[in-house]
C-alpha cells in the first residue's frame, strides 16, 4: 500500500500548505501568525498541519528551508572570470535580479527578513547556507581590490560595506518602497546594481590609495631620519 502522505492529492495540500504558510509568516512573523490564517489561505483545515508539520513551528521550519532552496549561491559564469572590478559587478547584479527573479515567490526575501531581525533556531541554516558563503566570496574579491598589503581590519570593513548595501536593499524593501520607490521597481534593477558596484569600487579605491599614500608618507619619514 503506497504512503498516503505521499499520493498527489495530498502533495497538493501541503504544497498549498506550504505557499500559504510562506505568505502568512512573511506578513506577520513565526509568533504572530496563526495557524488559522494559513489554512484559510490554504484552503485546508487545521488537522492538515499537524497531518504533515506537527506543529506551527514545523511548518516554520519547512517554509524557512524552502525559501534557502530558493536562494542558492549561484553565481553566473561572468562573476567567476575577469578582472575583480569585473566579478564585483556581476556578484551585485546576480543579488539584486535575485530579488526580482519571478520564478520564485515574493514572500522569500520577506521572511528571510523577519528572520535576520527575529532570529528563531533556524538562523544558524540562514547563516550557513545563505549569509556566509556570500560574506566569503565577498571577501575575497576585496582582498584582490585592496591589495596584498589590506589589513584584516580593512578587509572586513570593505566586505561589510559592500555586502550591507546588498542586504538593505533585499531585505528592507517595504521600508525602500515607503521612502524611495523608484529604486526598488523592477524595471530599475541593473540601474541599482551598477549604482551599487560602482559606489563600492569607488570607495575600495580609495582605501587603497589613502595606504598607499600613508605608506609613502612613512617611507618618507624614515629616509628623512636616516640622512641627518
Amino acid at each position: 500500500m503506497s504512503n498516503i502522505k505521499n499520493n498527489a492529492s495530498s502533495q497538493e495540500t501541503q504544497a498549498k500548505l506550504m505557499e500559504a504558510a510562506g505568505k502568512v509568516f512573511a506578513e506577520r512573523g513565526l509568533h504572530a501568525a496563526t495557524l488559522k490564517e494559513i489554512t484559510d489561505l490554504a484552503g485546508a483545515n487545521q488537522a492538515s498541519v499537524n497531518y504533515h508539520f506537527k506543529d506551527k513551528y514545523e511548518l516554520y521550519g519547512a517554509v524557512i528551508r524552502q525559501a534557502i532552496r530558493l536562494t542558492p549561491f549561484t553565481m553566473p559564469e561572468e562573476g567567476m572570470t575577469g578582472s575583480p572590478e569585473d566579478r564585483l559587478r556581476a556578484y551585485v547584479a546576480h543579488a539584486i535580479r535575485d530579488l526580482h527573479d519571478p520564478s520564485r515567490p515574493a514572500w522569500r526575501a520577506t521572511l528571510v527578513s523577519h528572520e535576520l531581525n527575529q532570529p528563531t533556531a533556524a538562523m544558524d541554516a540562514i547563516m550557513d547556507e545563505l549569509i556566509w558563503p556570500r560574506v566569503r566570496f565577498v571577501r575575497e574579491l576585496i582582498c584582490e581590490l585592496l591589495g596584498p598589503k589590506a589589513s584584516a581590519e580593512e578587509i572586513s570593513r570593505g566586505a561589510f560595506s559592500v555586502s550591507s548595501q546588498i542586504l538593505h536593499f533585499l531585505y528592507n524593501t517595504g521600508l525602500l518602497r515607503r521612502i524611495e520607490p523608484d529604486l526598488v521597481r523592477p524595471e530599475n534593477a541593473d540601474k541599482l546594481a551598477a549604482h551599487i558596484a560602482e559606489f563600492s569600487l569607488g570607495g575600495l579605491h580609495a582605501m587603497r590609495s589613502r595606504r598607499r599614500r600613508k605608506g609613502h608618507h612613512s617611507q618618507g619619514k624614515v629616509k628623512s631620519r636616516g640622512s641627518i
